[in-house]
């Protein structure tokens, strides 16, 4: 089942067309690739392919927690938390067009 997942997003894959339009990388470049290398298993290759991956699945649990515990400070929290991951997919976003 996860196989034939796999294999559909891999064929199914969006064009990136920031990049498209201008000749280098986006925020967002290489989510899609993380998210099958995750699905794979394959943790490292996904980490490298985009960074902020991670740190985006921790905010939704942490948002999904926050609003099941209708936690009254969850705007402030989760706001917090999409700044950095926000700041990572930038970081990493120079990264990959300066180097």
């Amino acid at each position: 089942m996860l196989d034939n997942l796999i294999q559909w997003l891999q064929g199914h894959m969006f064009p990136c067309f920031y990049k498209q339009a201008f000749g280098i990388s986006c925020p967002m470049c290489g989510f899609q690739r993380s998210v099958i290398e995750l699905l794979k298993g394959n943790f490292m290759e996904s980490i490298l392919q985009f960074p902020a991956l991670f740190p985006l699945l921790l905010t939704a649990l942490v948002f999904i927690v926050l609003k099941l515990l209708k936690s009254p400070k969850i705007k402030v929290i989760v706001q917090v938390i999409l700044l950095f991951d926000l700041t990572v997919m930038i970081i990493t976003c120079l990264y990959k067009n300066i180097y």
